[in-house]
């Protein structure tokens, strides 16, 4: 059960990283390939926000939780503290990202296309529920 969990978080974590890897170093690039919205669709400061300040810190640290997944495949020790600190950053930015979209749209401001905004809840979802189920079997791991 291990493996299959530490594969789905591997690759919805990198489904993640890269996504905000492109946002911030090649937009163009992310809105062709569907893993961010086009300019022209969102607010220009909600657009600066997603793409440059979150593009950046999500890159440089979204790759914390699919490394945890990468090293409980490899029963290394360390997996359960890379678990914890991934976990937490993609709790928090997942929930930021649907929190933006949730009181932003009802200020009537432009947060991108409805088709958009539904894969964005999704895969903000699934983001928190792979950080939840692997914090929960970092903190058994570790017997807190």
């Amino acid at each position: 059960m291990e493996t299959v969990i530490g594969v789905i978080v591997i690759l919805v974590g990198i489904i993640c990283w890269v996504g905000q890897t492109l946002s911030f170093v090649a937009p163009d690039i992310a809105v062709k390939l569907g893993l961010c919205e086009p300019e022209k669709e969102m607010d220009q400061t909600l657009y600066v926000i997603e793409t440059k300040a979150h593009g950046l810190t999500d890159m440089l640290l979204s790759w914390i939780l699919p490394i945890s997944g990468l090293l409980m495949i490899l029963k290394n020790p360390f997996w359960p503290i890379f678990s914890l600190v991934g976990g937490g950053i993609y709790i928090n930015f997942s929930s930021v990202f649907i929190l933006h979209r949730v009181f932003l749209k009802r200020q009537n401001i432009k947060i991108g296309r409805p088709e958009s905004e539904k894969v964005a809840y999704i895969f903000g979802a699934v983001w928190i529920i792979s950080s939840i189920i692997m914090i929960g079997m970092a903190v058994t791991k570790l017997k807190f």
